[in-house]
């Protein structure tokens, strides 16, 4: 299946550590219309916001169901999977994205070293 990410999970080496194994395909780079990153309310973390005209850039990637599993107990409780429409240098593609409960207003400005963080600490 394919998911879309969009923070921490950005980084191939995070993504391997919390999906449970190393990630040896290359991430399609892919953009999400309709939305911007936020940060996630009471945390440092971002989510998304439906918000017309904006868009976020992430990745786009294929993962089994056992890595979303993992993948799932790394964004908390505080994440639900959603499904969206997005634009990959291959066209378009339908996939799943982790979108946070409590969206603020404020812009998610990426924090290299939180992100990093986090990831190790799974």
């Amino acid at each position: 299946m394919k998911i879309f990410v969009y923070g921490t999970l950005i980084d191939k080496t995070a993504l391997g550590r919390c999906a449970g194994k190393p990630v040896n395909i290359h991430p399609e780079p892919a953009v999400l219309h309709g939305y911007t990153r936020v940060y996630l309310r009471g945390a440092r973390y971002p989510t998304l916001r439906r918000a017309p005209g904006q868009h976020v850039a992430g990745v786009m990637l294929r993962v089994n169901a056992d890595m979303l599993v993992r993948l799932r107990n790394y964004e908390s409780v505080r994440y639900r999977v959603a499904h969206v429409r997005l634009l990959a240098q291959s066209g378009p593609h339908r996939a799943r994205v982790f979108i946070g409960d409590a969206a603020t207003r404020v812009a998610w400005i990426p924090d290299q070293k939180l992100m990093t963080l986090r990831s190790r600490s799974f």
